[in-house]
C-alpha cells in the first residue's frame, strides 16, 4: 500500500478509464456531475453542447461575471458545439457514437428518440454503446412525462418532510441532493455496464432518476415508519435512532456536532464532567433515545462553558466523534481539505481562483484536473478525428450546424 500521508511525489493519478469516450448530452447538474466522475476516473468526456454554448454558461457569478457553475462541473472535458435539432449534426452525432462507448443525456423522456438520437437508434451503429438517461422520474411510470426537477425531487421523494427545524418547519437540503445523487447512482450504473460490455454482454440502457434516488436513501425514515406506524417528522440535526447525535451551541457560540454510541458515552461523559452516565435513563442507547430531549437540555448546558475549538479538542483526544459546524468559507480553508487537495487554487490552470476536486484519491496520487472546456473547443479536432475534410468542416461551421471555437469570438467563454 503506497504512503497516503500525502498525495504527491512523481505518482500520477490512475486513469481507471482510459480508453473509454463518453458523449456527454447533458445539462444543469446531475447528468453533468455523472460525466465529470467519469472525467475524475480517466475516460475521454466530449461535452455536447448548442453552438451558442450550454445554458449554464449564462450564471455568471461575482463581479467577474464567470460561468462558475458551468466550471466546476465540467473539469476534464472537451467540447463539441452542435445543433442537435439539424440533421446534419444528428449524423455528427452518430458517426461520434459509432466509436464511442458510453452515452449520458439528461432531456425529457423521450426527446432524443425524436430526433432519432435514442438508445434503439444508436445501438444500431454502436451495439456496445453504454447508454444513461437520466430524467425527473424515470422512463416509465404516470411520473414518466412530469418535469422534475431536484427541489420537485426532494419533495416528492419525502426528503423534505423531514428535513427542517423540530417544530415542524420544512427545508430543503442545503446541497442539490437529488441531482448529486443521481448523477452518481448514473456513474455506478456505467460503469457496470462497461465491465458487462467487456466481457461480451452488449450494451446496456441505463435509466437513473431523481425521484428514486431520494427515496433510495430513506432508509432510516423507511425503517422508523415501518416499525412504529408513526410518519417521521424533521429533527433538526438529531438522530431518527441514536441520541446524543446532534449539534450543540458552545460558549463563543460557534457550533459542534457530536456522535455517541454506547462504547463512546463514558467517555463523553468524563470529558464533560458529568456524573449522570450510569443513571438508568440514559444507561444504554435506547434509554437514552427515549429521554433525548432531557439529555440534550442536560448537554447543551455544559456545552456553554467552553469554547467548540476546546471542546472539540478534548473530545477528539477522548475518541469520541464530534465536529465543527463549517460555513463555506471555513470549509474552502480547512486544514484537512488543504492537505488532501479538494479546493486547488491555480488562476491560470483553471481561469478562475478555485476548483473543486474529485473526493477518490488512488495509489496516493495527486489528481491531474484540467480547466472546463471553451465553446466549441475542440470540435474541429474532433470533426477531423471522424475523417471530415477541412472543406466539409467549414460548411456545418458556416451553416452553423457546429461551432468552432474561432468562429464564437461574439460569445463569452471561458479565459485561459
Amino acid at each position: 500500500m503506497p504512503d497516503a500521508s500525502t498525495p504527491g511525489g512523481d505518482a500520477k493519478q490512475p486513469h481507471f478509464l482510459s480508453g473509454i469516450r463518453v458523449l456527454d448530452i447533458t445539462g444543469a447538474l446531475a447528468g453533468p456531475y455523472c460525466t465529470t466522475i467519469l472525467s475524475d476516473l480517466g475516460a475521454e468526456v466530449i461535452k455536447i453542447e448548442p453552438v451558442d454554448g450550454d445554458s449554464m454558461r449564462r450564471r455568471l457569478v461575482g463581479p467577474q461575471k464567470r460561468p462558475l457553475p458551468f466550471d466546476l462541473v465540467h473539469r476534464n472535458k472537451r467540447s463539441l458545439a452542435v445543433d442537435l435539432k439539424s440533421e446534419r449534426g444528428q449524423n455528427v452525432i452518430k458517426k461520434l457514437a459509432a466509436r464511442s462507448d458510453v452515452l449520458v443525456e439528461n432531456f425529457r423522456v423521450g426527446a432524443l428518440s425524436k430526433q432519432g438520437l435514442g438508445y434503439d437508434d444508436l445501438k444500431k451503429v454502436a451495439p456496445n454503446l453504454v447508454y444513461c438517461s437520466i430524467s425527473g422520474f424515470g422512463q416509465f411510470g404516470p411520473m414518466r412525462d412530469a418535469k422534475g426537477i431536484d427541489l420537485v425531487a426532494q419533495a416528492y421523494g419525502g426528503l423534505m418532510s423531514v428535513t427542517g427545524s423540530t417544530d415542524g418547519t420544512i427545508a430543503k437540503a442545503g446541497y442539490p441532493m437529488g441531482d448529486l445523487g443521481t448523477g452518481m447512482w448514473g456513474a455506478i450504473g456505467v460503469l457496470a455496464a462497461l465491465m458487462r460490455a467487456r466481457s461480451g454482454g452488449g450494451g446496456s440502457f441505463i435509466d437513473v432518476s431523481l425521484a428514486d434516488t431520494i427515496a433510495g436513501w430513506s432508509v432510516w425514515e423507511v425503517a422508523d415508519y415501518v416499525g412504529t406506524g408513526e410518519v417521521p417528522a424533521p429533527l433538526g440535526t438529531a438522530h431518527r435512532l441514536v441520541a446524543p447525535y446532534e449539534a450543540f451551541q458552545c460558549g463563543d457560540n460557534e457550533t459542534l456536532v457530536i456522535g455517541v454510541t454506547d462504547r463512546s458515552w463514558g467517555d463523553l461523559c468524563h470529558v464533560l464532567g458529568v456524573g449522570f452516565a450510569d443513571e438508568p435513563r440514559f444507561s444504554g442507547e435506547s434509554a437514552r433515545f427515549a429521554h433525548r430531549a432531557e439529555l440534550a437540555a442536560l448537554l447543551q448546558e455544559q456545552f456553554g462553558t467552553r469554547s467548540r475549538d476546546e471542546w472539540i479538542g478534548l473530545l477528539r483526544k477522548a475518541g469520541v466523534a464530534c465536529g465543527p459546524v463549517n460555513d463555506i468559507a471555513q470549509m474552502l480553508d480547512a486544514p484537512q481539505y488543504a492537505a488532501r487537495d479538494m479546493f486547488p487554487s491555480d488562476q491560470k490552470r483553471f481561469g478562475h481562483a478555485r476548483m473543486v476536486n474529485t473526493p477518490m484519491i488512488a495509489d496516493g496520487a495527486p489528481r491531474a484536473t484540467r480547466r472546463a472546456p471553451r465553446i466549441g473547443e475542440d470540435t474541429v479536432a474532433l470533426l477531423a478525428e471522424l475523417g471530415l475534410a477541412d472543406d466539409e468542416i467549414d460548411a456545418l461551421a458556416s451553416d452553423h450546424v457546429v461551432g468552432a471555437e474561432a468562429s464564437l469570438a461574439s460569445v463569452a467563454v471561458n479565459a485561459g
